[in-house]
């Protein structure tokens, strides 16, 4: 069994905090993003939010790195089912995202919680 550990990062584009506890967000990702053995990113996006400038610059940062990328869409339950899968094609089209990088997810109402499991899984699995 491969041991992994998994870091909870901060919100770059609506965290609360100042211009200093800012730049220190952004030196933490950077370190971690930069570390050799990452296996890759599972990156939270709520699916009512398009993607933001520094979501669109942080898609473009993973992909010259190489950095595989498995995006969590959340708060699926906030929305009707048409409109979840419309935002989900949206944010998959917006930051040029595959389909197998993209899981639509709810912690209220458990969609997707399976799916997630096994593609962090599999991006672990890829890296060992």
């Amino acid at each position: 069994m491969t041991a992994y550990y998994l870091l909870d990062l901060p919100g770059y584009g609506y965290a609360r905090a100042g211009q200093v506890e800012r730049a220190a967000f952004r030196g933490l990702i950077t370190h971690t993003l930069e570390r050799d053995g990452l296996a890759g990113v599972v990156w939270l996006l709520d699916v009512r939010r398009d993607p933001s400038e520094e979501d669109r610059g942080m898609q473009d940062r993973l992909a010259a790195r190489g950095t595989r990328v498995l995006a969590a869409v959340t708060k699926s339950d906030k929305l009707p089912r048409a409109e979840r899968l419309r935002r989900e094609q949206a944010i998959r089209t917006a930051l040029g995202l595959d389909d197998d990088q993209i899981v639509l997810t709810s912690a209220r109402s458990r969609e997707g919680i399976v799916e997630l499991r096994q593609a962090v899984a599999e991006l672990v699995r890829r890296r060992a």
